[in-house]
């Protein structure tokens, strides 16, 4: 599915993606129609091994997850250089049920040493609230883990976006999230979504 989406800009948050490496978090440095520069947050000793493979970036907008596929062309010092081509690919779409839910999840900053285990007030397909035991600031990029009754824990790359209406509550923006993963939390956030219809009718 393609769809128009405004082009990668400077100093835009996004995620890089490769099939063996995963998904790791970035900045856009400098970029053309043809390609852009994406500085690493964390930088990666395996991706030396990968150019010329297919990379992608994935930018996030109010309309959804869009991803850009290219080509990693050369890496320097945690700095990857991607030669974009195709079609822009529109993953995932915002528009989700929010769900209360109280499961197990870890929370910590990608860049600053804070965050740790605590527990969701509610969830979506687009991102989690949780009790915030850190004071975690508005605009911090956070790696999360979150346990859901089946499986391995879900891991995403998040931002925090919000205060909730306590103050010790905060919203997480979750990006970057894989594909089995996302099926994963839709199919919970679905079963949660027919119980309660099925408690209501039998009140």
């Amino acid at each position: 599915m393609t769809a128009p989406v405004s082009k990668l800009v400077v100093g835009q948050h996004v995620v890089v993606r490769h099939l063996h490496v995963g998904m790791l978090p970035g900045t856009i440095e400098s970029g053309t129609d043809a390609g852009v520069v994406v500085a690493l947050a964390v930088k990666d000793e395996r991706i030396a091994r990968t150019v010329g493979h297919d990379w992608a970036v994935e930018a996030t907008s109010g309309r959804g997850i869009f991803r850009f596929p290219g080509t990693l062309t050369a890496e320097r010092n945690g700095s990857l250089t991607i030669a974009l081509s195709g079609d822009v690919e529109r993953i995932q779409r915002r528009e989700f049920v929010r769900i209360d839910a109280f499961l197990d999840v870890t929370v910590r900053g990608v860049d600053e040493p804070v965050g740790g285990d605590t527990t969701t007030v509610d969830i979506s397909g687009s991102g989690i609230q949780i009790q915030d035991k850190w004071d975690l600031p508005l605009g911090i990029d956070v790696r999360v883990e979150l346990q859901l009754p089946d499986g391995p824990p879900l891991r995403a790359l998040g931002r925090v976006v919000r205060v909730g209406s306590d103050a010790e509550q905060k919203g997480i923006r979750m990006d970057g999230i894989a594909r089995a993963d996302e099926d994963r939390l839709m199919r919970y956030i679905r079963d949660r979504e027919v119980q309660a219809l099925r408690a209501s009718r039998e009140r």
